[in-house]
């Protein structure tokens, strides 16, 4: 499997009530290096392997709550287009 790594942004919406599976989701994406540009908004940049693992991870700490989270793989020109304040 190759080591190509890919820039992940992560997006997520946890309701109030449900803010011990926010905290879990923190912590989940704070082990895997994530940086975090907004509240709810995280730059990664991971191997395929760390991707699905990734997404396996989010998917078992959300199952009990009402969250969603967005995991997108822009391609290298959008992401280079991206506008942010300070580099990724």
């Amino acid at each position: 499997m190759s080591n190509e790594e890919f820039d992940v942004i992560v997006i997520y919406d946890v309701h109030e009530e449900f803010r011990e599976v926010r905290d879990e989701l923190k912590e989940v994406l704070k082990d895997y290096g994530a940086r975090r540009l907004q509240y709810s908004v995280y730059y990664l940049r991971l191997t395929r392997r760390q991707l699905s693992r990734l997404i396996r991870e989010t998917r078992r700490v959300i199952r009990r709550s009402k969250a969603r989270v967005d995991i997108v793989l822009p391609c290298a020109k959008c992401f280079r287009e991206l506008k942010c304040h300070e580099p990724l």
